[in-house]
């Protein structure tokens, strides 16, 4: 079968396929409301169970009409809500999960090929996660384009592809991330110390690990490799990783291309908590999220709580479903009732309003891809602490090369932060005492207007994404 991309009369008509978490429907629902409103068609795919709890963007977006239109397409596969798949006992389950989307999949883009309807034209190009392990052989048996969209840092896309050289200097696997050492020999990152390098990087044959750096090192030369940054932010990385992979086109931050559309949510959003920070003082909140995977301890949970208590700062802390294995009600609701005076403790708030709020002066994160975007568009400083994946690598970047967020002495290291290293930290980013906080502000408020610019008409994003189009047609 053959592309009827640029055919005469018909609209192209993409199909997109993120991996089945909310870090990645995000953005790729972000990036198809981007091309819609370009001309194209977008054929959505999403499992039943995670298409069933976004039901309120499905509406909106289905109705959205302005040149394009996005359609939602389900398949079999695994609820994120319902699922934990941080622990390593559970990431093969995922795996499993992914690799049986294959066959749903594949039927449904060979059903598109084979439309015959006016309104909507056969599919033309496959946009897909670079997670999926079968996302290139697919479009290929199919003969449409594939397209891959990483929704991660480059720089991350650069410390995956530089392991063959890593592994060779004896610098991974790691053995101790906690040892004063820095990584200086890739080209286009920083020094790396070694704490912040991915925790996969300790296991020579980690399955996980190596899936994504073989699918990393077998995408092919001509292949478009959409990215979730800007060259402005970037661009050095960038630079480096056009080495290994020459067609990577930064379009992001792809939630700054589609403003109007409501946040992705698996969750229900508690939208009160926005009249609650139109109480509090300019500058003054602490937001404290850890994103759609992420989850804490519970011992870890409790000194951040006894923290706060004894801070008495305000606060507004997102604590969603299981994000804290073993936390119950006994412990939660009480500690609730002894804050409610400074403090708010919600299940899922509207990030990116919350983030946008005056009141807000700083946010704790887990340092997801996404999150760090987002803050960094809304001009406010982090506490970083990561918990999973490249998170580590988003936390030295924010920290050490953009300089608008701080980190605890042992992070990386899996230890326990206590609450008066909590509270030291808290209190140097939220009082300007030294100017500490006031430069950190300066540099995001920087980066929040080169972010803006970007995806703008004339900015490098919307250009790059403009670009990618006429290419693709």
């Amino acid at each position: 079968m053959g592309s009827s991309t640029g055919a005469e009369g018909l609209a192209p008509h993409a199909a997109v396929l993120p991996i089945p978490t909310l870090g990645h429907i995000t953005p790729f629902l972000h990036l198809s409301r981007a091309l819609a409103s370009r001309g194209f068609v977008i054929t959505f795919i999403n499992t039943e169970g995670n298409h069933r709890d976004l039901k309120d963007i499905v509406s909106q977006e289905e109705s959205f009409g302005s040149g394009g239109s996005i359609r939602f397409e389900t398949v079999p596969g695994v609820q994120t809500s319902e699922a934990d798949f941080t622990a390593p006992e559970t990431r093969p389950m995922f795996f499993e999960a992914l690799m049986a989307m294959q066959g749903p999949v594949e039927s449904l883009l060979v059903r598109s090929m084979a439309r015959d309807d006016d309104l909507v034209p056969p599919v033309s190009c496959f946009i897909s996660d670079m997670l999926f392990p079968w996302s290139t052989e697919v479009p290929r048996r199919i003969g449409i384009p594939e397209v891959k969209f990483w929704v991660a840092s480059a720089s991350c896309v650069l410390l995956y592809s530089s392991y063959p050289q890593m592994l060779e200097k004896g610098d991974i696997p790691v053995q101790d991330f906690s040892m004063d050492k820095s990584i200086e020999y890739v080209r286009g990152l920083s020094p790396l110390p070694v704490w912040s390098l991915p925790r996969v990087f300790a296991f020579r044959d980690d399955p996980s690990f190596t899936r994504r750096y073989e699918r990393l090192k077998n995408i092919p030369q001509n292949s478009w490799f959409l990215a979730n940054t800007f060259e402005e932010l970037e661009g050095g990385a960038l630079e480096a990783v056009r080495d290994y992979i020459p067609r990577i086109i930064p379009i992001g931050p792809a939630f700054l291309s589609s403003p109007s559309m409501k946040n992705a949510s698996l969750w229900k959003e508690d939208n009160e908590c926005l009249a609650w920070l139109n109480e509090q003082e300019e500058g003054s909140v602490l937001y404290i999220a850890f994103g759609s995977i992420a989850t804490l301890s519970l011992e870890q949970a409790k000194e951040i709580a006894a923290g706060l208590e004894e801070l008495q700062r305000p606060f507004l802390w997102g604590i969603r479903p299981k994000s804290v294995p073993g936390m119950e009600p006994e412990f939660l609701e009480p500690f609730k009732e002894r804050v409610r005076s400074f403090g708010r403790v919600i299940t899922w708030a509207p990030q990116r309003e919350v983030l946008q709020h005056a009141s807000i002066g700083g946010f704790f994160t887990h340092c997801g891809w996404n999150s760090v975007l987002e803050s960094m568009a809304a001009g406010v400083p982090m506490i970083c602490h990561p918990c999973v994946a490249e998170q580590n690598l988003n936390c030295k970047l924010v920290v050490e090369d953009w300089k608008i967020g701080l980190r605890y002495s042992n992070v990386g290291s899996g230890k326990l932060v206590v609450r008066d290293e909590f509270q030291k930290v808290v209190k140097k980013l939220m009082e300007d005492d030294n100017g500490i906080a006031q430069y950190m502000r300066s540099n995001a408020k920087k980066l929040s207007e080169e972010a803006r610019k970007a995806v703008c008409v004339g900015g490098s994003s919307y250009q790059n994404l403009e670009n990618f189009i006429l290419s693709l047609k």
